[in-house]
């Protein structure tokens, strides 16, 4: 069987991004079950070092310039490097004759329109318009009837785009749910723990308490989640636990994140490679996003490593994990503030959780399980073609 993956982004174990670690996961189990993979990707200058990482796995990699990496105002940028992307998909088409395509995120699929596909796959990484609806309830004015609008656009189009496909996937048991509400039937195909619990390391920090928070910095969510966190909870914390630690992980970090940190108790450590061992060293490790979809890699991380968890609400909406059996949620600042410190004081208390979490995360969320199941459906679908 003869798969052509079409992604928007570069996908390898070690990208920095969720999405891309997942469908480079996709791919590779793809590979161990003896289909013939090709990739058409976009490409940062910077990821063509991980080349290598991916050729093996496939028999033919395809890649366009990412926007990013291209001279020139960004939107005309990216306009480009999306074109260009629709002109290779289109060249790998020809070339390798697929039997059957997969496409992740919307904005690859929008790009394809009208393209003649084979048997085609679908994976949604956000469903967009339930991330537009919560921005908008926190936004005014101009801004937020844009935003409500930009929202029912896509919650009418993300579902007939959807259809398109012959087998449809999402991340999370809150994604899968809002578009079985819109009649579709998607598998659970969900991210993998990034991080894993099977060898030991060393903490990269003993001293504690030590709080913890993962993200990419680039991405507008987690930047809005920490500049609230350290605006209205984080003074909090430390008025009831001044000996307390905070450390926000994660590359890119902008200038007026740096300046807020001070170094002791607040520490911006921008990209680190070993993840595992800053969540070895976390007491409680903290997600306090304002609006969020899809499966967080943060929390799946966390919990898989048993680290006890405080979360906004919707942080938690993709991951289902319930309130006070899991971890703890709270959508108030002081609330957050109360859960952290609660957690601070008693060991007892967080050991319970994390392990509790840890369950959760590998009853409902086993990769292997869902891969198991989306490789069946596409062997299916392609056996009654022939």
């Amino acid at each position: 069987m003869k798969v052509l993956i079409i992604y928007k982004q570069f996908p390898a174990p070690t990208v920095g991004h969720a999405g891309g670690e997942a469908v480079f996961r996709l791919l590779t189990v793809l590979h161990q079950h003896g289909a013939q993979v090709s990739l058409v990707a976009r490409i940062r200058d910077e990821e063509r070092s991980l080349l290598p990482q991916v050729a093996p796995r496939c028999e033919r990699v395809y890649t366009v310039p990412h926007h990013r990496s291209m001279r020139g105002p960004r939107p005309m940028a990216l306009l480009r490097s999306y074109l260009a992307l629709r002109r290779m998909a289109a060249r790998a088409l020809r070339e390798v004759q697929p039997d059957w395509v997969h496409l992740e995120t919307t904005q690859t699929a929008v790009i394809l329109l009208g393209m003649r596909l084979p048997q085609a796959s679908f994976r949604t990484q956000d469903v967009n318009w339930f991330l537009l609806e919560q921005q908008a309830a926190r936004q005014r004015g101009w801004r937020q009837a844009l935003t409500r609008l930009q929202a029912a656009a896509f919650r009418h189009v993300e579902p007939w785009l959807y259809r398109r496909f012959e087998a449809l996937a999402a991340i999370s048991e809150g994604d899968r749910h809002l578009l079985a509400a819109q009649g579709l039937n998607p598998l659970l195909l969900p991210l993998a723990a990034h991080v894993t619990p099977t060898a030991p390391r060393t903490p990269v920090v003993t001293t504690s308490p030590n709080l913890l928070f993962v993200g990419d910095m680039r991405r507008a969510h987690n930047l809005n989640g920490v500049r609230w966190f350290l605006d209205e909870v984080w003074p909090r914390i430390q008025a009831a636990r001044p000996d307390v630690h905070c450390y926000l992980v994660g590359g890119h970090p902008p200038a007026w994140l740096k300046a807020r940190a001070d170094g002791k108790h607040l520490v911006v450590t921008g990209f680190v490679d070993d993840l595992a061992a800053w969540y070895q060293a976390a007491d409680v490790f903290i997600s306090p996003l304002l609006v969020g979809g899809g499966l967080l890699q943060k929390l799946v991380d966390a919990l898989t490593l048993a680290v006890p968890v405080v979360a906004t609400p919707a942080s938690n909406y993709g991951l289902g994990a319930v309130n006070g059996e899991h971890l703890l949620l709270a959508e108030e600042a002081a609330d957050f503030a109360q859960a952290v410190v609660t957690l601070l004081q008693d060991p007892s208390r967080r050991r319970q959780l994390g392990q509790a979490g840890q369950t959760f995360v590998r009853t409902h969320y086993d990769p292997r399980a869902a891969e198991a199941r989306w490789i069946a459906t596409l062997q299916a679908a392609d056996s009654e073609t022939r």
